[in-house]
C-alpha cells in the first residue's frame, strides 16, 4: 500500500463515489478535478481522495473541501476545476464550517433528514409505520412511466390506508429507488417494503435492486427492509395474456389449426431468466388450442423478433399474432408496433395482428399483492436475492448502477 507523506498540504478534497453520484457523473467529477490540478501544478498543496456516500444524495456530485468545510454539489467536471481554482461559484455551495458546526449556507438545497431523530428505534410501545415501495423498471417514454404511476396509484385503494405506497424507478425515470426510500423515511416509515413491477429474475433484480436496498441500510440502520420477488412464472400471468388475445379476436377456448401465436420478450443475458421465458411460453401453449406458440425477443439476445416472424410463416400458418411480454408501453413497444406493419407488408398472404400489453389488469394487481404480502410475512424469495447480493459484493466489490 502506497504511503504518502502528506505534510505540507493545504486541502484535502473529499469526492463522494458513491452509487448514486457515480450514476451522475462523479467520474468525469473526479478526473477533472485531478486534471485541474495537475494543470496547475498544485499536486503538493491540494490531495485527493475518494469516499463512498456522503448522505447528501439529492445534491450529487458531492465534493467535500477542507479545511475551510465547504461542502459541494457539482454538476460537472467544469464546476469541479472552480474548487482547484477556487472559482466556484456560490450557487453551487451547500455547507460552510461555522463556530457551531456545519451551517447550510444555500436554501436550494433540501434540509434533509435529520440523523439524530433517525438513530431512534422503536420501542415497541407504537404501531411501526410501514411502507410499500414499488419499483418500475423506468422508460424514455414518458408515457409508459405515467401508466406505472396510474398502475399503483389504483392497486393503492387495495392496500391497508395506515401503509404508505410509493413509487419508483430503476431508471430513466424519477424517482429513482434511492430517492424513493428517502421519501419513505421523511414520511415516517421504519418498515420499507421494496416490491419489483418486473416480469422476469434477471440482472436488474438479483444485483441493481439489492444494491439500491444495501446502500439505502447503511444510511438509514434503524430501518428494516424487506425485499419482494419479481412477477416471474405466475398462473394469473396466463389469465392476463388470454385477455390480450381474446380483445383482438381471440377465442381461447377455440380451435385454431393455421395460428401460431409469437411471444415476444424484452431480452438480456441472464440465461435463467431467458430460460424462464421459455417455459411460460411452453406453459401459454398448454392452454392455448394452436400449433405454435414461438418465443423471440426484441435485442440482446436471440431469436429476434424478425426470426421468430420468418419461423412461423416457415410453418405453414395462415395467422400470426405477436403477443407482447411486456407490463407497460415503452420505446421497444412502439417499435413493435412498427415491426408490425413492415412484417404485413412483405407478408400479404398472412394475417398478422399484435396484441397489446399487460397494462392495467386486475390479475396483475393481484400478483403485486401477493409479493407484498410475501415480503411483509416473511415468505419471499426476494431476501435470498439479498443474501445472494452480499455474497457477490463481498468477492467483486459493491456495484454502481448507473441512473439514466
Amino acid at each position: 500500500m502506497t504511503t504518502w507523506n502528506l505534510q505540507g498540504m493545504q486541502k484535502h478534497l473529499l469526492i463522494c463515489n458513491g452509487s448514486t453520484c457515480m450514476g451522475a457523473g462523479a467520474e468525469e467529477v473526479t478526473l477533472a478535478i485531478r486534471d485541474e490540478i495537475a494543470k496547475q501544478k498544485l499536486d503538493e498543496q491540494i490531495h485527493t481522495s475518494r469516499t463512498r456516500c456522503n448522505g447528501r444524495c439529492r445534491d450529487k456530485c458531492i465534493v467535500i473541501s477542507y479545511p475551510e468545510g465547504n461542502w459541494y454539489s457539482v454538476p460537472d467536471g467544469n464546476v469541479g476545476r472552480g474548487i482547484v481554482t477556487d472559482s466556484i461559484a456560490d450557487e453551487h455551495r451547500i455547507y460552510t464550517m461555522g463556530q457551531n458546526g456545519l451551517q447550510q449556507v444555500n436554501d436550494q438545497y433540501g434540509k434533509g433528514i435529520s440523523k439524530n431523530k433517525q438513530r431512534q428505534r422503536k420501542d415497541g410501545k407504537h404501531t411501526v409505520k410501514k411502507a410499500v415501495l414499488f419499483v418500475g423498471h423506468g422508460s424514455k417514454l414518458e408515457r409508459g412511466n405515467e401508466e406505472v404511476r396510474e398502475f399503483i396509484t389504483r392497486t393503492k385503494a387495495l392496500i391497508d390506508s395506515s401503509i404508505l405506497v410509493e413509487t419508483c424507478f430503476l431508471e430513466f425515470a424519477s424517482p429513482n429507488i434511492e430517492e424513493g426510500i428517502e421519501i419513505c423515511v421523511e414520511k415516517g416509515a421504519q418498515e420499507i417494503h421494496v416490491i419489483p413491477i418486473i416480469l422476469l429474475h434477471a440482472g436488474h433484480s438479483k444485483l441493481h435492486i439489492p444494491a439500491e436496498i444495501e446502500h439505502a441500510r447503511e444510511h438509514f440502520p434503524h430501518i428494516e427492509f424487506t425485499y419482494g420477488q419479481t412477477i416471474g412464472i405466475h398462473n394469473l400471468v396466463f389469465d392476463i395474456l388470454k385477455t390480450r388475445l381474446m380483445e383482438i379476436g381471440f377465442d381461447p377456448e377455440k380451435s385454431y389449426e393455421d395460428t401460431a401465436i409469437l411471444l415476444i420478450a424484452r431480452g438480456g443475458s441472464d440465461p435463467s431468466a431467458n430460460g424462464d421465458f421459455y417455459k411460460i411460453s411452453r406453459l401459454l401453449w398448454e392452454k392455448l388450442n394452436v400449433p405454435f406458440v414461438e418465443s423471440a425477443f426484441m435485442g440482446v439476445t436471440t431469436p429476434s423478433v424478425d426470426d421468430g416472424i420468418e419461423r412461423c410463416i416457415r410453418l405453414g400458418v395462415k395467422q400470426i399474432i405477436m403477443l407482447p411480454y411486456f407490463l407497460f408501453t415503452g420505446i421497444l413497444m412502439e417499435r413493435m408496433i412498427n415491426m408490425r406493419e413492415k412484417y404485413v407488408q412483405l407478408n400479404p398472404e398472412v394475417d398478422i395482428e399484435i396484441a397489446s400489453y399487460f397494462g392495467y389488469h386486475e390479475k396483475l394487481q393481484h400478483i403485486l399483492l401477493e409479493r407484498v404480502e410475501q415480503a411483509m410475512n416473511g415468505t419471499s424469495t426476494g431476501m435470498q436475492d439479498l443474501e445472494n447480493y452480499r455474497a457477490y459484493a463481498k468477492e467483486h466489490g459493491p456495484i454502481h448502477h448507473h441512473h439514466h
